[in-house]
């Protein structure tokens, strides 16, 4: 059942992607003609995260499929042209087959997460940029038109982040929301798991936990980085308002209250439009689970 579960998950996250891949192309097409750079930290952070989550998963399937190798029986219940359970030369052979079909998908999950991540740390670290150049920014009287400029071009990569964000959470809501209630679904299904299953089916228990912290780990991740826009988008008005706008001519100070009004609502990201992304929600999601599965055990008892 948790296996079924992941591969539905990943089912349909490719779904939405290949629905969606017309507009994402757009999407990434402008970024990369924007000239944004991006910092080597970021850069960094972003590989290591794809590197992570392929090292854990692959753990994961690597031990239980060794697992189903040592207990003789298969890793996934799947089709084969012959007897898997007839020997065990026919038995590796099977687990082969297996792992050479799924790991190309499980190479598009990982692809799929890294770049959903990496446009969210995107957006971040532009955000973060911005808010250094609204504090640095200086108005002098020799140079107003430099300044002038300079303030322009801020207004204007602004608005550019803020149409890339709606743009982006009206590629990936549907995304977001398959990726929400997988993790729901994994967590009542634990829950129903450990109030039923007795301590002799130990295995089965583990499995389940091992694919729950990685549930529960890609979901921190999306809302880890939601949250971080959602702080970084809002730090946009701080940092206009720690500006030296008091020794700005009047107009400016009018062109910079409309930025700080502007930057007072949050970029966001949201699960099919019914939840945000943040650190709340996943709070949230842990709570609930929590208490399904002390409705379950009432009920057991």
């Amino acid at each position: 059942m948790d296996k079924s579960l992941v591969v539905y998950n990943f089912l349909f996250k490719t779904i939405i992607f290949l629905i969606k891949r017309n507009e994402l192309r757009e999407l990434l097409d402008e970024i990369e003609l924007s000239g944004d750079e991006v910092t080597e930290e970021r850069k960094k952070m972003m590989a290591n995260y794809v590197m992570l989550i392929t090292g854990m998963t692959a753990a994961v399937v690597g031990a239980f499929s060794l697992l189903a190798l040592f207990e003789g029986t298969m890793s996934i219940e799947a089709w084969m042209p012959f007897d898997p359970m007839e020997s065990s030369m026919n038995l590796i052979l099977s687990l082969q087959i297996l792992a050479f079909c799924v790991f190309p998908g499980l190479c598009r999950a990982f692809a799929m997460q890294g770049l959903v991540c990496s446009m969210i740390m995107y957006l971040c670290d532009q955000l973060i940029h911005l808010q250094k150049q609204l504090r640095s920014l200086e108005y002098v009287k020799e140079t107003e038109v430099v300044t002038r400029m300079k303030f322009k071009m801020i207004i204007r990569k602004h608005i550019r982040l803020m149409g890339y964000s709606m743009r982006m959470e009206n590629i990936f809501k549907e995304y977001f929301l398959v990726q929400n209630l997988a993790v729901t679904v994994e967590l009542c299904l634990n829950a129903v798991m450990i109030t039923v299953v007795g301590v002799q089916q130990i295995t089965l228990l583990i499995t389940f936990f091992a694919y729950l912290i990685i549930a529960l780990f890609n979901a921190y991740i999306y809302c880890y980085l939601g949250n971080e826009l959602i702080i970084q988008s809002q730090g946009i008005a701080l940092a206009a308002y720690e500006s030296t706008w008091t020794s700005w001519p009047v107009d400016l100070q009018k062109d910079l209250l409309m930025v700080i009004v502007a930057a007072q609502r949050p970029l966001k990201l949201s699960a099919g439009g019914m939840a945000l992304l943040s650190i709340q929600t996943f709070s949230q999601a842990l709570y609930n689970g929590y208490s399904i599965f002390a409705v379950l055990t009432d009920a057991v008892n």
